[in-house]
């Protein structure tokens, strides 16, 4: 016999002797198929999402490996910046007693420079005193010089008067022991 849509449905003897299955079998078989379809389009689907949550899951653990590792990155550059800061601030704080120590010691040094430009001042005065005092000296060594060749030559000038004196006393004595000697007057008593 031969299978046409209207016989399809209806049971054909069975050479075993049953006969065709109920429709109730071929509506649950049906039905099944259809679960059986359902079920592996939601397993195939439930696989696709699992597939991209661990997908996801791994490439969030690779995310999160790579984050710790730029946080352990960022901790030792902080930690860096820290150090840096700290030597840097170590650094002023040198620098800052540095420049206190320099400028106490140009404070010293000005002070020493006005103590030293007073004493030069005082010396250059004194200087100035004793280039005065040894002019002055110059000028009365000059003007006693020149006394001194005065009565040098007032001394020679006496020197002469008294040798012309001593040989007009000696010319005087000759000749007074050459004359007899006159009487000499006597003295008078003084009261």
């Amino acid at each position: 016999m031969a299978t046409t849509p209207e016989n399809a449905l209806t049971p054909e003897p069975s050479a075993d002797g049953r006969g065709p299955a109920p429709l109730w079998v071929w509506l649950l078989v049906v039905v099944l198929a259809a679960l059986a379809v359902y079920g592996g389009y939601t397993a195939m689907s439930n696989y696709q999402r699992y597939y991209d949550a661990e997908t996801a899951r791994k490439s969030l653990a690779a995310d999160k490996d790579r984050l710790e590792a730029n946080i352990a990155d960022l901790k030792q550059q902080v930690d860096k910046s820290n150090k840096a800061k700290t030597e840097a601030e170590t650094a002023l704080k040198q620098s800052r007693a540095d420049t206190k120590t320099a400028s106490d010691q140009i404070s010293d040094l000005q002070g020493q420079l006005g103590a030293a430009q007073a004493k030069i001042k005082t010396l250059e005065d004194a200087a100035a005193a004793s280039e005065t005092k040894a002019k002055q000296a110059t000028d009365a060594k000059v003007a006693l010089e020149k006394e001194v060749e005065g009565l040098k030559t007032r001394l020679n000038e006496i020197q002469t008067k008294l040798d012309q004196t001593m040989s007009d006393l000696t010319k005087a004595q000759k000749q007074s022991q050459s004359q007899p000697a006159a009487p000499q007057p006597a003295e008078q008593p003084q009261p």
